[in-house]
């Protein structure tokens, strides 16, 4: 993104640091421009990659940045109407509110480069759309402040900016109180507003330059300049249809405008197009924007466009691919010399690459964590620039106060950005604002399927219960991307069928919500709750003539019950194939740690059917095999070479226990999973 997209689009390479910062201007490539939207989930790192860029070109180009999933693009001086104000009757939109913004922000003269860029085209449409208001709740005190804005660079804010405007409505609007509105017939009230404010702010050149634009563009069908934005005023106060036929008048406006600056003599001069940097364009604001933006750009002719980066939550694989696009390695061409079938297909789209283990270890700076504390978060964290900071800060914390910063209770360390808290529920709190919705969420963590969920929705959260609470939580992990692209498919097809994946399909999510849970019930007696949980999913799974399914058997070892889960993989042994067998101790020993400390397995009467063979030497290894693994593939652990010579080992006794097909399965098996597991890999990840 900093080496080769951005540069591309806005022809501006910038190297190295201040002071000694260097820039060279890259030849104008032929054709037009992608969108570039680079995807990422929660705390992934979308608005840390534009406010890098942002601050790379600050001082190099002009460039503007607005959150679109902000009603105030993340400006406060934004003007805004009432709370209470219908949204179609207004004088603007989030989409001509955004407008108004990044024409202030590209108006501005980077250090660089000068000349600035005159907007007449826009100026003029958002007049038009702004001057022709009805007299609502905070309309007219709401266009007033955008008229304000036009003045922030020519008039310093405070009483002379407001006069200003105040004279711009009496002189536009004879004998029409401002704060009642103005009263003038469409035509009358455009025009004057139009031709009194474009000259003074722009000068009449660019006024006239404006004019001839607008009297083409065909708004209303022939007619005056005037005509054109008077039609332009009354679709944009229309039905949703004709506002958004407006709206994109004023975006093809725009983007002439940018294109008419750049005049021959500064195209052969290599100068720099600006940067939007546009967060969040995934919401339900930031959504009709993008697309409205694409369909300009299909339909307009070519000319000189801005560069354009947009962020969006999307899910990220469980793999991540270091070979495919990303915002790490884009391979070109970037930019389109062939005009696309549709709008969509001007966007270019870039998943954000997660942090590798090297970086994530160069943010500890000078501290120096216990050994494998980096890994631990790199694991955690799956790459996310987010959770990995709040991780890496809570650790750097500890180490100079020097408190224990071991892997273990890295979830437990105070959070750098609120000591009161530990950092996981920090993390949770910025994951999921809402406190019911996390308290669902913990409570549904430990369900391998929709189903279980369903279950457990019936006694959990226990206190203001809703038949909705599964749900809600359901399309809370939707909207998130934290449950598997496939289930809402496979839920539409066969409405009735569970769906073979956890409940919370993200890791890293599952992992934190886990952790809170065994915080939460942590020192109540017997494990009351936790035992309840995984009690009432584990009841879930009937028996088959194998035994206890592979999730009934991952839910026993949660609470520890090790025997059932030994003697059900004994008898397995003699009846599936051990590709098969490994899967299943693969899901089995990937069962939620119960809270510490870890309690003692309750002891039984029952014997193991297999050992009536006398194979208590293949028992003594499963169970060894289990509790293993079990305890290597905690979330927090460290490769430890105890555990992992004895996953080695119990793999070769059962491979010199098993017939001549199973036994080189075996026997592979403890060849690759003791490296596996010394490279940080744990279940269910080994290889069967």
């Amino acid at each position: 993104m900093f080496e080769t997209v951005v540069p591309s689009l806005v022809g501006l390479e910038v190297n190295g640091e201040e002071p000694g910062v260097r820039t060279r201007r890259l030849p104008v490539p032929n054709g037009i421009p992608p969108v570039v939207e680079c995807a990422g989930g929660r705390l992934s790192g979308r608005t840390a990659l534009l406010a890098g860029l942002d601050a790379r070109y600050a001082a190099h180009l002009r460039r503007a940045s607005a959150d679109l999933g902000r009603p105030d693009l993340g400006r406060a001086d934004l003007a805004l109407a009432a709370d209470d104000e219908d949204p179609t009757r207004r004088n603007a939109s989030h989409l001509s509110d955004l407008l108004f913004h990044l024409r202030h922000e590209l108006s501005r003269r980077p250090g660089d480069f000068g000349g600035t860029i005159a907007f007449p085209r826009l100026t003029q449409g958002l007049l038009a759309v702004t001057s022709w208001q009805a007299v609502g709740a905070g309309e007219p005190e709401a266009a007033v402040g955008r008229l304000e804005s036009l003045l922030r660079e020519a008039v310093p804010p405070g009483p002379a900016r407001r006069a200003r405007v105040a004279q711009w409505m009496r002189q536009a609007a004879p004998g029409a109180a401002v704060a009642a509105g103005p009263g003038a017939a469409p035509n009358t009230l455009v025009a004057r507003l139009v031709d009194l404010v474009t000259p003074e702010l722009l000068g009449p050149s660019a006024h006239r330059q404006g004019l001839r634009w607008w009297a083409v563009r065909q708004v209303a069908g022939p007619g005056t300049d005037h005509v054109q934005l008077s039609e332009l005023a009354r679709r944009f106060r229309g039905d949703p249809d004709d506002r958004e036929a407006a709206e994109r008048q004023l975006i093809a406006a725009f983007l002439a405008d940018i294109d008419s600056h750049y005049t021959w003599s500064r195209r052969m001069n290599r100068l720099p197009r600006p940067l939007l940097l546009l967060d969040n364009a995934h919401t339900p604001l930031g959504r009709p924007v993008v697309r409205a933006l694409l369909q300009v750009w299909h339909e307009e002719p070519a000319g000189t466009r801005p560069g354009v980066i947009t962020t969006v939550l999307a899910g990220e694989p469980s793999e991540p691919d270091d070979t495919a696009a990303s915002t790490r390695r884009a391979p070109g061409p970037f930019w389109r010399q062939d005009r696309p079938g549709t709008a969509a297909d001007w966007t270019v789209r870039l998943p954000l690459a997660p942090l590798g283990l090297e970086e994530i270890t160069l943010m500890f700076g000078t501290e120096h964590p216990p050994s494998g504390t980096a890994r631990v978060i790199h694991r955690l964290s799956a790459g996310r620039a987010g959770i990995a900071h709040a991780l890496v800060e809570a650790a750097r914390r500890a180490v100079r106060q020097r408190d224990s910063a071991e892997p273990r209770w890295l979830l437990d360390l105070p959070a750098h950005d609120a000591p009161a808290r530990t950092v996981h529920e920090q993390l949770l709190r910025v994951l999921v604002p809402g406190e019911r919705d996390r308290e669902r969420l913990m409570f549904y963590s430990p369900a391998l399927d929709d189903g279980a969920a369903d279950l457990l929705g019936a006694y959990y959260p226990r206190t203001d219960h809703s038949p909705l609470d599964v749900q809600e939580a359901r399309r809370l992990l939707e909207r998130n991307h934290w449950a598997a692209a496939h289930r809402a498919a496979h839920a539409a097809a066969t409405p009735q069928a569970v769906v073979d994946a956890p409940f919370v399909q993200d890791r890293t999510m599952r992992t934190l919500l886990g952790h809170r849970l065994a915080v939460q019930v942590a020192g109540e007696r017997d494990m009351q709750t936790w035992r309840h949980l995984h009690g009432t999913v584990r009841a879930r799974y009937a028996p088959t003539g194998a035994g206890l399914p592979d999730q009934a058997l991952h839910h026993a070892l949660a609470v520890h019950d090790t025997g059932v889960v030994v003697r059900t993989l004994h008898q397995r042994l003699a009846e599936r194939s051990a590709a098969d067998w490994l899967a299943s101790v693969n899901l089995i020993c990937s069962a939620p740690h119960p809270p510490e400390p870890v309690p003692t397995a309750a002891a039984t009467n029952e014997r193991c059917q297999a050992c009536r063979h006398g194979e208590i030497a293949v028992h003594q290894a499963i169970d060894r095999l289990v509790v293993s693994l079990w305890v290597q593939s905690h979330p927090l652990s460290v490769p430890t070479p105890a555990l992992i010579d004895s996953v080695r080992l119990q793999l070769l006794t059962l491979a010199q226990y098993t017939g001549a097909a199973d036994q080189a399965v075996f026997f592979q098996a403890h060849e690759t999973w003791p490296g596996r597991l010394r490279r940080w890999h744990q279940a269910p990840d080994l290889p069967t």
